[in-house]
């Protein structure tokens, strides 16, 4: 096989080399026609980019690694999909690593992506992590990082989270003016950034309006199917249910559904659910969940943004932090009281 290089396009077009290799890299001091015309040439030749050599002359790899902790769950599927058009149109490589919701597999991933020397980080934590080990390794680095979903507090990255507490706080308040005062939290861990805020929210809420907390009624858990299924099973064991359950997210939500539908309740009749989820995934579900709406969209292609201008450093690395507003929607899992 001929191993063409520029210097062959070159020679073919009777232009520089300078000029193909500035035409190849969309370089705006070559015209739109010559570029189109280096470009179709490259391709008829059979041109393949020396990414090593690009890499040797700029030092960097032009690869992003990004680790998530489930591509089972969609809402993180719709993340990565935004983050990899938006590195893509930039010119950037991504590399995905699952965790697998395990803190020691998170750090091996980490590990492995600073050994490939991605040139950035795009990390949403596991549910088992509090060792701040790795991401110590990676500030000394100086590599940098974006927490986007589920962030550590004080360490010098960027973040980009949902406004949890505030969408709690405003959720809650429109279920107690429709009359509610027996609510529920299936609550997460509150370790995480997540669990804590949309917690800390809830009990605010209950508070303000003087609604008396029941701490049987707060069941920690993970952020899955199953987590949602055994709360609910704990809670209607207790033969005391509230009238109302507000669920860390879709995925819990769904789970609390199984289990009451096993339980022969009836959702909104019997008891009414509603959480944080993605409303184009939460409109399948029967019947639809009333839902704290977050868009994954826009935190992948935010995260992504932050982290590729911290890398060409068109903006100052880490200490950034941007907040995703979200928005109540009141669908049919929870009952209207209010005429």
């Amino acid at each position: 096989m001929v191993n063409i290089r520029q210097s062959d396009i070159a020679k073919e077009l009777n232009i520089s080399r300078v000029t193909v290799s500035k035409a190849l890299r969309d370089h705006p001091d070559i015209s739109q026609s010559m570029k189109k015309k280096i470009v179709e040439t490259a391709g008829k030749m059979g041109y393949v980019p020396n990414l090593i050599a690009r890499q040797l002359n700029s030092r960097r790899t032009f690869t992003i690694g990004i680790v998530v902790p489930d591509l089972e769950n969609s809402f993180f599927s719709y993340i990565v999909d935004s983050m990899v058009d938006y590195a893509t149109e930039h010119n950037y490589y991504v590399i995905l690593t699952v965790s697998r919701e395990k803190e020691s597999i998170e750090k091996q991933n980490i590990e492995n992506l600073i050994g490939m020397r991605v040139d950035g980080l795009l990390v949403c934590l596991s549910q088992e992590t509090t060792d701040r080990q790795v991401f110590t390794k990676v500030g000394k680095m100086n590599i940098p990082l974006v927490f986007f979903d589920r962030a550590f507090e004080n360490m010098k990255f960027s973040r980009i989270v949902f406004n949890d507490k505030p969408g709690a706080i405003n959720s809650l308040n429109r279920i107690i003016l429709e009359g509610y005062t027996k609510i529920a939290s299936f609550s997460g861990y509150s370790k995480t950034n997540i669990g804590k805020e949309r917690l800390e929210g809830f009990i605010d809420t209950l508070t303000k309006n003087k609604i008396p907390i029941r701490k049987e009624w707060i069941i920690e858990g993970g952020f899955e199917l199953k987590d949602g299924y055994e709360s609910f099973k704990k809670l209607n064991s207790s033969g005391n249910l509230p009238e109302v359950v507000f669920a860390v997210n879709d995925r819990v939500a769904l789970g609390a559904y199984k289990a009451a539908k096993e339980a022969g309740l009836r959702i909104p009749e019997d008891i009414g659910i509603f959480g944080y989820g993605f409303n184009e995934i939460t409109d399948f579900f029967d019947p639809q969940l009333t839902v704290i709406n977050q868009d994954p969209r826009k935190m992948g292609l935010e995260a992504c943004k932050l982290l590729i201008n911290e890398i060409e450093k068109e903006i100052k690395s880490g200490g950034n932090k941007i907040y995703i507003e979200e928005e109540f929607l009141w669908r049919k899992s929870v009952r209207r009281k209010v005429k």
